[in-house]
């Protein structure tokens, strides 16, 4: 992982690589193609994570307001049923 690195960022030459390691220049221009389509699919998961996390969490807050709002609601036909103020419900 730490050559390929090296080699995305432009530390090392892929000529001097496959000569030290005795490699084939297509073998490591494949291994660093599946390593950065791994980090983009990786980097695309995390985005989908975390806006399926948003989502949740304003469903979540949706389905309270709409719980409190019931609330208020029911609070305020007590009170004027009741002819009390709805504050003291």
């Amino acid at each position: 992982v730490e050559l390929l690195l090296q080699l995305i960022r432009g530390e090392r030459k892929l000529v001097d690589v496959c000569r030290e390691h005795d490699l084939k220049q297509s073998e490591v221009e494949g291994w660093m193609d599946t390593f950065v389509k791994g980090g983009e699919r990786s980097l695309k998961a995390r985005a989908e994570d975390e806006q399926a996390a948003h989502e949740a969490e304003v469903r979540e807050l949706r389905a309270k307001i709409g719980e409190l709002v019931l609330e208020l609601d029911a609070r305020k036909k007590l009170a004027a049923l009741s002819g009390k103020p709805e504050t003291a419900f």
